[in-house]
């Protein structure tokens, strides 16, 4: 290896660690912390013993920067001893420090960490250990901290109330007492960027709803045990494809709701078509006398969120009609796809707001809206 290639090397360690070590509440060990304690206590004493030796200098009539050799012996002493109290300040503190942090932080979070997943293993606590219950949507790039890590177990332990039992995909309750919250502070955050251009690091979001097709159909042909499996199936399924970047509500019967997140620019028509083509790939049923399987597909509807950016005041409620008003589009035109509405012209202050999410005619007839169909549609 060359002296370029190693010298490129140790900078690229020394920077991940300086990294880890430098951000406070991600430390992966009691080493890490020691590390940080003890630089950090080793300059700021370094720092005032030398003022103090300065000033010594001064009042003894010492010259401060001289030749150790010939240095007075009062002088020399005094020079030792500013070294050893920094060595044995910075070892004395640090050891106490993280003593402490190891008895009141890292040990307590360990055991915590321990117990609840002692408490109840399995696919469903991952994925609330993942914080969506405080944190819907991941941020990229962020570490997860000591908060991090004890809301997340807080999340698991009142999850309860909160999923909907048979899916394992959050409820109607978690809509409107947790997202609906997050959402408006979405919709604030464009509201005040105004006519701010977006960047590659602005997150943007849309709202699908999603209705099993002929589903009861299935219950009637295979039974409601049989109709519940395929409900476990797309709940799981769709929770795995969105992953850290949608939250997952059973809106009720056969419908699912999800909001999903990406950065800008992304084409949300993109996660309607990986949606439809995990049911094709993933979701069937097989009756329980004759083994006959069958596909099982889905009609999706969707609308970016907010969809004018803020300037309108449309409640995340309000995106649901419409999304479901795409849905219905969707089943008209032969089911197992997709269509979305799209923000044409921005609606005047009076506009009926609750007509315009119910009635997607009336948004089209007034050019507010357009339709966008998925491509695989027969015309």
């Amino acid at each position: 290896m060359s002296f370029k290639e190693s010298f490129n090397t140790f900078k690229t360690n020394f920077k991940r660690d300086y990294d880890r070590i430098s951000k406070i509440g991600t430390w992966d060990s009691l080493s890490d912390a020691a590390v940080y304690i003890s630089v950090v206590i080793f300059l700021v004493t370094l720092v005032i013993d030398l003022i103090f030796y300065f000033v010594f200098c001064w009042i003894l009539d010492f010259p401060v920067f001289t030749n150790p050799i010939t240095m007075d012996r009062k002088q020399c002493f005094l020079l030792i001893a500013v070294f050893f109290h920094v060595f044995l300040t910075t070892l004395g503190i640090t050891f106490h420090s993280v003593r402490l942090y190891d008895l009141i932080i890292s040990q307590p979070v360990k055991k915590l960490v321990l117990q609840m997943k002692n408490i109840n293993q399995g696919e469903m606590t991952d994925y609330l250990l993942s914080g969506k219950l405080s944190k819907p949507f991941a941020t990229s790039g962020m570490e997860e901290t000591w908060i991090d890590i004890v809301q997340g177990y807080v999340d698991t332990a009142s999850s309860e109330k909160y999923l909907d039992e048979l899916t394992g995909c959050f409820n109607r309750k978690y809509f409107s007492q947790v997202l609906d919250h997050h959402m408006k502070t979405v919709t604030l955050a464009f509201k005040t960027a105004g006519n701010s251009p977006k960047t590659y690091s602005t997150d943007t979001y849309a709202v699908f709803l999603i209705d099993i097709d002929f589903f009861k159909k299935v219950n009637d042909d295979f039974g409601h045990a049989a109709g519940d499996e395929v409900l476990k199936k797309v709940g799981s399924t769709l929770r795995k494809l969105l992953g850290d970047n949608g939250v997952v509500i059973r809106n009720g019967g056969e419908e699912f709701l999800v909001i999903s997140s990406a950065k800008y620019p992304y084409d949300f028509a993109k996660t309607a078509e990986m949606i439809n083509q995990a049911f094709r790939d993933n979701i069937s049923v097989n009756s329980p006398t004759t083994g006959e399987e069958r596909k099982v597909t889905c009609s999706i509807g969707y609308v970016n969120f907010p969809l004018y950016d803020g300037q309108v005041d449309l409640s995340l409620q309000n995106h649901v009609d419409l999304a479901d008003q795409a849905m219905y589009l969707s089943k008209l035109s032969g089911r197992n796809t997709w269509h979305e509405l799209v923000a044409n012209k921005v609606p005047p202050e009076t506009f009926d707001a609750s007509k315009f999410s119910n009635d997607s005619q009336y948004g089209i007839e007034k050019h507010y809206l357009r339709v966008r169909t998925s491509p695989h549609i027969k015309k």
